[in-house]
């Protein structure tokens, strides 16, 4: 885990010293000395908020925003129940996702934009033993909805969106698919080594920015969904929600140092590959990002994710990193 931790500081130490040095040679880039209303990027009382990829905001921007990212499994352990057997053996699960994502959003008017979203997932063992049990999960995912301004205050803004989720999910199981054909007791239907999904959801979300002072805000929302979902090997219709808060604190409105930080946390009914469970993941973020420019952000972002898995009580808690950047435009 510390060579993680040491690769993200290094990281961070040459986005500061890259980044600054390419804005740095614009005028008034670097050093806030742009007038506030030439600045792109959302803001409220003087602030600039410091958009991440865990949340979504309220504010009507037409922008450009992708992230990439990895996350690796911290130690975790998974049950294995031997072939003709009922006694348990305990393997290594050493699982990595990558993931990423591109959107796009275009304000319509002052008050209503739309937007369109594709992003991917793909979780794989990277051990024989963790390929074998939990197998191998690929997701696309597109999305398109409307975000409304509800309320616009001098700290504080409300907003609202509704959107259609589609997504593909590809699952590659071959611990299930050797087991039902060596267990001549168990009658299955389809014993299928690949299996393919397609869910479509429909959500609603609030969408909340407040900002006490130039220096920092927060970011909340809640969001309900009903569609269909992946339960074990079956689409089933149900209900999901996640709702999520951020602190960003900008260190360019009292200093020439043109960064920010951020903290946030997300629960979510949903795994991100898409599949139900009883019980939610929960994901935390440390983030640091470059505010120096009017209409470009780009960051680093730290997570800490807990996942349920179908086995009783086990959890697969991962660290992530990210790249993301977010162009406004007008």
């Amino acid at each position: 885990m510390k060579k993680y931790y040491s690769k993200f500081l290094l990281s961070i130490l040459i986005l500061v010293l890259s980044v600054n040095n390419i804005f740095s040679q614009g005028s008034g880039i670097g050093n806030n000395t742009f007038p506030i209303e030439d600045i792109q990027l959302p803001k409220l009382n003087g602030h600039k908020f410091i958009t991440n990829s865990f949340l979504p905001n309220p504010f009507i921007k037409s922008k450009i925003k992708s992230n990439l990212g990895f996350a690796t499994s911290l130690q975790t352990e998974l049950p294995l129940k031997r072939f003709g057997d009922s006694t348990n053996i305990q393997i290594n699960a050493d699982i990595t996702y990558t993931s990423g994502y591109f959107a796009f959003d275009y304000a319509i008017t002052d008050w209503a934009a739309i937007w369109l979203n594709f992003s991917g997932i793909a979780r794989i063992g990277t051990n024989t033993a963790s390929i074998f049990v939990s197998g191998i999960t690929a997701n696309t995912n597109f999305e398109t909805g409307l975000l409304f301004k509800i309320k616009e205050f001098k700290k504080a803004q409300l907003s609202s969106s509704i959107s259609i989720n589609n997504s593909n999910s590809t699952q590659l199981s071959i611990y299930e698919y050797i087991k039902n054909i060596i267990d001549s007791n168990r009658y299955v239907v389809n014993n299928s080594l690949v299996t393919n999904y397609n869910p479509l959801t429909g959500n609603i979300d609030l969408r909340f920015a407040y900002s006490p002072s130039p220096k920092w805000s927060l970011l909340a929302y809640v969001d309900g969904g009903y569609g269909e979902m992946i339960d074990i090997d079956t689409l089933v219709n149900k209900s999901s929600y996640s709702f999520g808060a951020s602190f960003t604190y900008d260190l360019g409105v009292s200093s020439s140092i043109p960064f920010g930080f951020g903290a946030a946390f997300k629960i979510n009914s949903l795994s991100p590959t898409k599949q139900y469970n009883a019980k939610t993941t929960q994901a935390y973020m440390m983030q640091i990002i470059y505010t120096g420019s009017k209409d470009f952000l780009i960051g680093l972002e730290s997570n800490y994710i807990t996942i349920p898995t179908q086995f009783n009580n086990i959890n697969i808690h991962l660290t992530s990193f990210n790249l993301g950047w977010t162009y406004y435009f007008r």
